[in-house]
C-alpha cells in the first residue's frame, strides 16, 4: 500500500512542466489521466483496477511517467506503482526504461520491467505513406506463483503513417514462458489500425496472439488470442475519453475473459 500512496502523492505534485501538443497543435504543460479497467472471466472470477498516471518533463529531452494502481484481482486486493523514463536524443528517436511493482500478488503480476526504443526511418509530406517508424520493446514479468513463473516479451513493431492521420501497427515477435525453470519460446504478433472517424473521434480495431497491442491493464495479461477495439473522443482541445473492449482467449492464467475499461485524460 505504501507504494501506491507514495506514487499517488508524487503524481498529484508533479503534473506540470511536460511540454506536449494537443489535437490543435497547441503546446501543453502536463498531463494527468485517471482510468478504470475490468476483466470478467469465464470461470466466474473478476478483476477491478483503478489507476492514476502523470507525465512530466525533467529536462528538455527527458520525461518521466509515474503510475499508481489499486484494486481487486481474483478476490485479492492489491496496490502498486511504477515509473518510466523516456529520453529523446533527437526528434526521430526515443528510448524508454522503467518498471512496476505490485503488493499482495498471489494472483497477478508481482513485478514488470520494460526496455523500449523506436526510430522514425521515413517521413514525407505527401504520398500514400507519410511516415514509417520502427519500435522494439523488451518486457519482463514475474509472478508470485508456485512453481516460479516468468514471462519475457520481445515485441518489434512497424508503424505506418498514412494521410488523414490513419495509422497501421504491425507486430511480429516472440514470448518466452519460464515455469519452474523450464523455458518455452513461442511466436507472437498482431495488427492494429487507427482510424479517425471525425475530427474528435477515432477508433482502433486490433487482433493479437501472445502479445498486447494496447496497454489496457497495469496488471498486464498476455493472451494467446485477443481481438477487439478501442476508441478516443476529444471532449475539448485538452481533454479526452478513451474506452476499449477486448475478448481474451487462454491468457497467462489459462482462462478466457472479457477485458474492458475507460480513462479520462487532462492536458495542461
Amino acid at each position: 500500500m505504501r507504494i501506491a500512496v507514495g506514487v499517488f502523492a508524487w503524481v498529484l505534485l508533479a503534473a506540470a512542466g511536460y511540454a506536449q501538443t494537443n489535437q490543435d497543435g497547441e503546446r501543453m504543460e502536463g498531463q494527468i489521466s485517471f482510468g478504470f479497467d475490468g476483466q470478467d472471466y469465464n470461470a466466474g472470477q473478476t478483476s477491478r483496477v483503478g489507476s492514476i498516471a502523470a507525465t512530466v518533463r525533467l529536462l528538455r529531452r527527458l520525461t518521466l511517467q509515474a503510475v499508481a494502481t489499486g484494486g481487486n484481482y481474483f478476490g485479492d486486493g492489491f496496490a502498486g506503482g511504477g515509473a518510466y523514463v523516456t529520453m529523446r536524443p533527437d526528434a526521430k528517436t526515443f528510448l524508454t526504461v522503467g518498471g512496476s511493482r505490485n503488493s499482495n500478488t498471489h494472483t497477478t503480476v508481482a513485478w514488470s520491467g520494460l526496455l523500449g526504443a523506436g526510430h522514425t526511418v521515413y517521413q514525407s509530406p505527401r504520398g500514400a505513406i507519410r511516415g514509417l517508424e520502427v519500435d522494439c520493446n523488451l518486457t519482463g514479468r514475474g509472478y508470485d506463483l508456485s512453481p516460479s513463473t516468468r514471462i519475457l516479451l520481445l515485441e518489434p513493431d512497424v508503424v505506418v503513417y498514412f494521410p488523414r492521420d490513419w495509422l497501421l501497427t504491425l507486430r511480429a515477435g516472440a514470448i518466452r514462458t519460464t515455469v519452474g525453470g523450464a523455458k518455452l519460446w513461442t511466436p507472437s504478433g498482431g495488427a492494429k489500425l487507427s482510424v479517425p472517424l471525425t475530427r474528435r473521434l477515432s477508433i482502433s480495431p486490433a487482433v493479437a496472439f501472445d502479445s498486447e497491442l494496447f496497454d489496457v491493464l497495469q496488471i498486464k495479461n498476455t493472451s494467446s488470442r485477443q481481438f477487439g477495439a478501442s476508441s478516443r473522443f476529444w471532449l475539448t482541445s485538452r481533454t479526452t475519453v478513451d474506452a476499449y473492449y477486448f475478448r481474451v482467449l487462454y491468457g497467462t492464467n489459462h482462462l478466457a475473459s472479457s477485458v474492458y475499461g475507460v480513462s479520462y485524460a487532462v492536458r495542461f
